[in-house]
């Protein structure tokens, strides 16, 4: 992970290496994108020439270099402030837009499997953290339409993408596909679709359910997870953990009580970091080894990005002010 750390600071090196950018083998642009933003996380470089390079990358085809770029969206989305989440919507679909275009909704038959997983994965980020509009209609009339004739590489995110702009109605709708699903795998699409409405009745209702048997648990915790990492649901999750922490560690298998605790990796702002080295310090609570002190490293790692580069992500993202869609 050193190689973007001498080319960073190389300007002439890097430019050469962005103009043969389409001529790098796709573990070198996976090298060179997760070093950069291994430089950003690291407090050696600074997020706007991180977000200049992921423009590079919009005619990007391969998935695991867009896991990189959609992991680091992620984790902005938890470090903005309210009020810029519609900038780095747009700046999502700025980058992401490209791509699922040239793949678009319907597989071909000449893909791989990894080019089928990709067009899940963009859709998905075009219509979640992107906030898309139209991606979000499409996957509704998809959505109502013969799932039989969906790729089953997008029928989950459309289900994601329904939850996220979801309203009650389709939450009652998802509760009861949970309930009746005929199998694993359709059970936990809309178990874990259920952490990501964004209205906080819904996500209170969905907390209600990991400790009154609703849901199994050995799924609890980690839907309490999910709703941890979320930027509309953290702070209701984190008081309801609070408040019921003894009611968990009753109930909840040690080892996915430890992996729920992951979840606060997500409450990135100072405030909240506070509040959760001071909750595990007063119950003392320890998972064995090392595993709470890594957890609260990394929650502390991003809440020192969001200060070190809060101001100049804001400024970054203002430039996508008159791409923000007006409010349906």
């Amino acid at each position: 992970g050193h190689g973007f750390y001498r080319v960073r600071y190389e300007g002439e090196l890097l430019e050469r290496l962005l103009r043969r950018l389409p001529e790098l083998a796709p573990i070198e642009r996976f090298n060179l994108v997760n070093d950069a933003w291994a430089v950003i996380v690291a407090g050696l470089g600074i997020v706007p020439d991180y977000l200049e390079l992921t423009a590079r990358f919009r005619d990007e085809r391969d998935r695991n270099v867009w896991s990189v770029l959609l992991g680091s969206f992620h984790t902005l989305g938890r470090l903005v402030e309210a009020a810029d989440r519609p900038r780095l919507a747009a700046l999502v679909r700025d980058r992401a837009a490209p791509a699922f275009a040239a793949l678009g909704w319907t597989a071909r038959p000449e893909e791989d499997e990894l080019t089928r997983q990709l067009r899940g994965d963009l859709v998905r980020v075009l219509g979640t953290l992107g906030d898309d509009p139209a991606i979000q209609d499409q996957a509704a009339r998809l959505y109502a339409g013969s799932a039989d004739a969906l790729d089953p590489n997008v029928l989950p995110a459309l289900i994601a993408i329904l939850a996220h702009a979801g309203d009650g109605a389709r939450y009652a709708e998802f509760v009861g596909r949970f309930k009746s699903a005929s199998t694993p795998q359709e059970e936990q699409r809309y178990l874990y679709a259920l952490a990501g409405f964004r209205s906080r009745e819904l996500l209170g209702q969905t907390l209600a359910r990991t400790i009154d048997g609703e849901i199994r648990t050995q799924d609890a915790p980690f839907v309490v997870r999910a709703l941890l990492m979320s930027v509309d649901g953290r702070e209701l999750a984190w008081e309801f953990v609070k408040a019921n922490w003894d009611t968990m560690d009753r109930q909840y298998p040690k080892h996915s009580l430890r992996r729920m605790a992951e979840g606060v990796i997500g409450l990135a702002t100072p405030a909240l970091e506070r509040d959760v080295c001071a909750f595990f310090t007063e119950r003392k609570i320890d998972f064995g080894g090392k595993t709470l002190e890594q957890y609260l490293e990394q929650l502390h790692i991003a809440v020192s990005l969001r200060e070190r580069e809060g101001a100049a992500l804001a400024k970054y993202l203002a430039r996508f002010a008159s791409q923000v869609p007006a409010r349906r």
